[in-house]
């Protein structure tokens, strides 16, 4: 949910997993640490069927970096410093705020992916089958590695429950309600491309801490830590595969606990009691050798490996070098940005198995059929089975459209969603009343979002200007234009209370409000 981490009145929730034996490391057949190098970079050659180039193992550094609030509360120069500092190739970065593609661009890098809040130094390629969940970063065409960046709730957290004096199985059904409740949704697509043999990437301000790092070794290493705990989402992680590179190569948690939150708001400001405790992580599933692994953080504090002064987050960034064996993706088209305005150039990636000879891409209103109703069409280019083309949308009216690969036989093989607004469109908001009686549902609608992954809605009280209190949300996980109805579920039995309300929709899991509308509620 909205995260209110910039708080200090709120409580905030975090957790650390920890404690499966380090040994398990190498079943998932990964090695570690510098004599686990091998040379990247090798003399490409094609892949038996000659379509691509075939790589073999490569180094990629991946960094996972909370930026808070947006970047800007502290300087936003110094969260470029860092990401430069760090040496990564591709950085997950959190609380963002729709600043990911300034980012990329002050780093001289092309691509970034406000939806996941993912930057690059090589091309992302967003498939329509990753659901806003996961990107594929393409080292060369028709070579991939996936990568998914996530947040997970903060409040409760669990590390403070404990410190506080909760029991382990109260600390635990907190969790199942709080961050395992947000990360269903994502475990059954991280399976499907685990399980496909795709290597996967995954960063994220988790939260939580790890099973690792709360073992009965660490028990009053530091205050708060006063019994073990198997902490839940990082279990589940590790269940299906999924590598935690920092602990993977630091194993002794008590001589290098890696804290990443918080040394400070901003550093050296610290609360009096804070936990501590390493929550921020880069995992990585189907990796052949885990390289290195470091912290990024403010100069002098304890195991901070990249120095960066005055620091300017409240987390510290975590950056591991892994060596991946990229593979051949599945046949996809995939457009490349999904909120595109009349008569701009619409990018489209492709994976063509014909190519330019057989298949064919089409433009097409969402839903319609590519073969009777094309809009427009194009071939793959002679870049033959993997490129890009640019399709245009002048003379499209705003609404939902679609591109579709179709193969040799006019067989759709993929298709790919994308809304086309009005130049110069502004996010919107609505409701499907001005007035609703006690118990009734709210149904709320949005048009021309910015659809990052973190755009959300939320229910406030009208005369309650603090954008912390919401009384209820929901994500709009991705779209530009969608429909959501807040009931019990949402508001709980009692529903709304008589009054004035507003409805917003706000930015990129923060606060910038982009649109509102009020309503009101009565007897």
């Amino acid at each position: 949910m909205p995260l209110r981490e910039a708080a200090m009145r709120i409580p905030w929730l975090k957790t650390i997993a920890g404690a499966l034996p380090v040994g398990l490391l190498a079943l998932a057949g990964c090695t570690t640490g510098p004599d686990a190098l091998v040379p990247s970079g090798a003399a490409r050659r094609l892949d038996p069927s000659g379509t691509h180039a075939q790589l073999g193992p490569t180094a990629l550094r991946v960094m996972s970096f909370n930026i808070w609030l947006g970047g800007e509360l502290v300087d936003f120069g110094k969260v470029v410093e860092a990401i430069k500092l760090s040496g990564a190739d591709v950085v997950g970065l959190q609380e963002s705020e729709g600043n990911a593609r300034r980012i990329a661009d002050l780093l001289g890098w092309a691509y970034a992916d406000e939806r996941l809040q993912i930057i690059s130094s090589h091309p992302l390629i967003a498939p329509p089958d990753g659901n806003g969940i996961y990107t594929f970063i393409q080292l060369v065409p028709g070579q991939v590695v996936a990568m998914s960046n996530i947040h997970l709730p903060s409040n409760p957290y669990g590390p403070e429950l404990v410190r506080d004096g909760s029991p382990l199985a109260e600390v635990l059904a907190n969790e199942a309600d709080t961050r395992m409740a947000w990360l269903q949704d994502y475990l059954p697509h991280w399976r499907t491309l685990i399980t496909a043999g795709m290597p996967l990437l995954l960063t994220g301000d988790f939260n939580t801490p790890s099973q690792r790092d709360w073992t009965a070794e660490v028990v009053g290493a530091r205050a708060h830590i006063l019994y073990p705990v198997q902490w839940p989402v990082m279990l589940a992680v590790e269940q299906l595969g999924f590598v935690d590179t920092y602990r993977a190569v630091h194993a002794n948690a008590k001589a290098k606990p890696g804290i990443t939150w918080t040394f400070g708001y901003p550093h050296p400001r610290l609360r009096a009691n804070e936990v501590q405790d390493r929550i921020d992580f880069v995992f990585a599933a189907g990796a052949k050798h885990i390289i290195d692994s470091r912290i990024v953080g403010p100069a002098g504090e304890r195991d901070v490996d990249v120095a960066v002064d005055p620091y300017p987050s409240d987390h510290l960034g975590v950056v591991s070098t892994v060596m991946l064996d990229p593979v051949e993706p599945p046949v996809f088209v995939a457009v490349a940005a999904v909120r595109v305005e009349a008569g701009t150039p619409l990018g489209v990636h492709y994976h063509a198995p014909g190519g330019e000879g057989t298949d064919r891409l089409v433009l097409v209103h969402a839903g319609a059929d590519p073969i009777t109703n094309a809009l427009a069409a194009l071939p793959p280019q002679e870049a033959g089975y993997f490129g890009r083309v640019n399709f245009g949308t002048g003379g499209l009216q705003p609404g939902e459209y679609a591109v579709v690969l179709l193969g040799a036989a006019d067989n759709e093989l993929s298709r790919s969603a994308f809304w086309v607004v009005a130049p110069g469109a502004v996010p919107a908001v609505s409701v499907d009343a001005s007035q609703y009686k006690v118990g009734m549902p709210v149904t709320v609608t949005w048009g021309a979002a910015p659809a990052r992954k973190f755009d959300w809605v939320g229910i406030y009280k009208a005369d309650d200007p603090d954008l912390f209190n919401y009384l209820a949300f929901a994500y709009t996980n991705a779209t530009v234009a969608g429909t959501l109805t807040f009931g019990a579920a949402e508001l709980g039995d009692e529903m709304l209370a008589p009054g004035e309300y507003v409805m917003r929709l706000l930015s990129d899991d923060g606060y910038a409000c982009l649109a509102a509308v009020r309503f009101a509620v009565v007897e």
